[in-house]
């Protein structure tokens, strides 16, 4: 019997931060509001933008946060050989819980705003700034999780265990 390795895809873990830069592109964009690129066609597409942008760094996040928690899961359990290095360190599991919670939010709202834009005659105000606002707090945490783990892969203690060590 083979092992299953949940390891990111190549594609997931190159577009995320891509969705992520995005988000925050999007939501700088709008917070300043810059009137010249809104009176253009850009006006039209900015909305389904924002919630494709939003929604599928969410959903990114959280097959992310979901498989770790598979991996993490395996670990206590001890069935199996899925866990990665550094999946039981405590800023991991952090990361995990923190962007979880923020991927739920910011699903939530781009579904919110689908709902609201495309699927009911309502009126009053847009749901879609929330969309865009939590997307872009997600793609600001995404950013700072991949450089953080890109220079301690293992969690910062462990890095410290091992200069005591020596």
């Amino acid at each position: 019997m083979s092992t299953v390795h949940l390891d990111p895809p190549i594609k997931r873990r190159v577009a995320e931060p891509v969705l992520a830069v995005l988000a925050v592109a999007l939501m700088v964009t709008v917070v300043t509001e810059p009137v010249t690129l809104f009176e253009t066609t850009f006006d039209s597409l900015w909305l389904p933008i924002t919630i494709l942008v939003s929604g599928l760094l969410a959903l990114s996040v959280l097959i992310g946060v979901l498989t770790h928690g598979i991996r993490l899961g395996s670990a206590v359990l001890g069935s199996g050989t899925r866990s990665q290095p550094g999946d039981t360190a405590v800023s991991r599991i952090l990361a995990s819980v923190v962007l979880g919670v923020f991927a739920l939010f910011s699903l939530w709202w781009a579904v919110a705003t689908l709902f609201v834009h495309y699927l009911v005659d309502t009126g009053g105000v847009s749901p879609s700034i929330w969309a865009l606002l939590f997307g872009g707090v997600l793609g600001t945490l995404v950013l700072l999780r991949t450089a953080f783990f890109q220079l301690f892969p293992e969690g910062p203690l462990a890095r410290l265990r091992c200069r005591s060590l020596k």
